[in-house]
């Protein structure tokens, strides 16, 4: 089957600095400790609203991955869609009450227009049976999901309802398909586009972690720590360009359900990376709190960028040497965390020990895959 090549275009790199530009503001949930513990009510909330945003751009990057010819519509539809984002992020806080209805009702409008540009292709295509078809019905019901959320709101129903029916949307995006199947045509799908989309706002993600990392830079005391900050970044970078982009066979016809979920879960560990770091600067904090979220944080970055192994290139294999050793490093930098974990430079030793020596390991693996 002839793989399908798709260009990305400069305005799909816009629609992904909006989409980081909310994701940073997800922070704000959760940058507020209480006696150096993030509210485990916030952080729940932190985590669904993390997954409905990023849902949303997977939506829309799906259609023009599968169907985009950005056409006087595409552009109008895309402008409204980056408009509502700017909208709900600028809505988030750690009030949910307070944010909740504007939220909602910016997710429900960006469903819509995608909704719309799958309506306008299956009348192209003059039939509900293809893979617009099948969109439209899964996104419809989401939608339904979504209007519900509103009008309980609009009737005062406490927030714990609210956001349960915002854990039903999200999990009913994640799942409907699986259950409501069409005639899905594998090869209307471009992979080396949909990979190229994912790590550009990997990327960018990275990019707005650096950002909220500055901080540690003080020009007038300098230490070793914002160092040591830096590099446990850029070796979790380096791990995910190896992994991703050199590894991978990007030149292939396939559904990518693997790299969309996982790339959910390398965004938002990034995030709590980040977070980690900014309870360790604030001073007030749990050391164990900080401790235990660094070291999940970056167990869900590398399970999820190791998930993605199925795509690698046909010449290369992920052997169980490599596993062991991915955990060995692992379980050494957790234990120096633990060990020490009062102790800053301990705990920027142990993450870092974990960050380079998967860098390592995968960067030893590229460089054999080469030699071959």
């Amino acid at each position: 089957m002839e793989v399908k090549v798709k260009q990305v275009e400069l305005i799909e790199l816009f629609y992904d600095l909006i989409f980081v530009y909310a994701i940073s503001k997800l922070t704000s949930i959760i940058s507020e400790p209480v006696d150096g513990l993030i509210p485990s009510h916030n952080l729940f909330i932190y985590i669904i609203t993390s997954f409905v945003i990023l849902q949303a751009w997977l939506y829309f990057t799906n259609y023009v991955n599968r169907y985009g010819t950005w056409e006087w519509h595409d552009y109008l539809l895309a402008c409204v869609n980056m408009i509502a984002v700017i909208y709900m992020a600028n809505t988030i806080s750690p009030n949910w009450t307070s944010m909740s209805f504007t939220f909602n009702l910016s997710m429900l409008i960006m469903l819509l227009t995608v909704v719309l540009l799958y309506i306008v292709q299956a009348r192209r295509e003059n039939s509900l049976q293809g893979a617009a078809g099948n969109s439209i019905s899964i996104l419809s019901l989401v939608c339904t999901i979504y209007m519900i959320a509103i009008l309980a709101i609009m009737f005062n129903l406490p927030s714990e309802y609210i956001i349960l029916i915002d854990v039903v949307a999200v999990l009913g995006g994640a799942f409907l398909p699986f259950f409501i199947k069409g005639h899905f045509d594998k090869s209307i799908i471009s992979f080396p586009h949909l990979v190229e989309r994912f790590e550009l706002l990997t990327i960018i993600t990275f990019g707005e972690a650096i950002v909220g990392l500055t901080h540690f830079f003080d020009v007038e005391n300098f230490t070793i720590v914002p160092i040591l900050v830096f590099f446990i970044v850029l070796t979790m970078f380096g791990s995910y360009v190896i992994q991703i982009h050199n590894l991978m066979e990007h030149h292939r016809v396939e559904r990518s359900l693997r790299l969309m979920f996982s790339h959910y879960f390398i965004v938002i560990s990034i995030n709590l990376v980040t977070v980690a770091f900014e309870l360790i600067h604030s001073g007030d904090v749990n050391h164990l709190f900080a401790a235990v979220l660094m070291i999940i944080s970056l167990s869900i970055f590398y399970v999820s960028i190791m998930a993605n192994k199925e795509y690698y290139k046909q010449s290369i294999k992920l052997t169980k040497k490599d596993i062991i050793k991915m955990i060995v490093v692992t379980v050494v930098g957790i234990a120096i965390i633990l060990i020490f974990i009062s102790n800053l430079y301990a705990f920027l030793m142990g993450s870092l020990i974990i960050t380079f020596g998967n860098f390592e390991i995968l960067l030893m693996k590229q460089k054999r895959c080469l030699s071959e």
